[in-house]
């Protein structure tokens, strides 16, 4: 059975990637490595089909984004689908939504763990109410697209020669990139993330399609972009 990470975790992923296009994602994680494959862990899938219910999300204050400071905002939203949030050495929860001392081997200074509650909560599709996600990047607009270049979001994206998920990989995005659409497409329908579109884009720059699902913006057909 394949492992996918709870869709409201996807959700602020995608928050973090648009409000921080450049963001460092060295640290973040979703599906647990061997070592977390061990022990017990929100990282491993042990809810539902196969649906991992953590992700971590990397810590760079360089390009705005100060762990400490989503994650107070995560706790003030109060939100239902939180389970706990681990940064900084301290641990809140859902019980009280207090900070106190954590124990643990890894301090979380380099990332914060978000965990979400093991029921249908977790794929619940909505904004996380954060304020600092609806502020205007620094040193750019608050759009996903600027002078016609978009950014994608997500992790290990595929690139391929065709709009076809068989078609060959001919490269992979490790984290958000700005790219130049030249053209979409309709093509293999593509499922992920709780959303469902068979548009692709055509980016000269990468040699190929990806899916326009991983094109951050709402629309499933991007807005002034030609059909291929």
């Amino acid at each position: 059975m394949p492992w996918r990470v709870a869709t409201s975790l996807e959700t602020l992923c995608k928050q973090l990637d648009t409000r921080f296009p450049g963001r460092s994602v060295a640290a973040d994680g979703g599906i647990g490595d061997a070592a977390h494959q061990t022990r017990d862990s929100d990282h491993n899938p042990w809810y539902g089909p196969g649906i991992v219910t953590a992700r971590d999300f990397t810590h760079d204050p360089a390009h705005g984004l100060d762990i400490q400071q989503v994650a107070d905002q995560l706790l003030d939203s109060r939100d239902p689908r939180i389970k706990y949030v681990i940064a900084n050495r301290r641990i809140a929860t859902n019980r009280d939504w207090q900070w106190a001392p954590y124990e643990g081997a890894n301090p979380h200074e380099a990332h914060f763990h978000l965990s979400v509650v093991a029921d249908p909560r977790c794929d619940e599709p909505q904004s996380w109410n954060v304020p600092l996600l609806g502020e205007t990047p620094d040193g750019g607009g608050g759009d996903a697209t600027v002078d016609g270049d978009f950014v994608t979001w997500g992790t290990s994206v595929n690139v391929r020669a065709q709009p076809r998920l068989g078609a060959p990989v001919v490269t992979v995005l490790s984290g958000p990139t700005r790219v130049k659409v030249h053209c979409q497409t309709k093509g293999d329908m593509v499922d992920t993330a709780g959303h469902r579109n068979d548009a692709w884009s055509y980016v000269p720059d990468l040699g190929g399609y990806l899916s326009n699902i991983f094109i951050d913006h709402p629309a499933p057909w991007l807005p002034g972009v030609p059909d291929c």
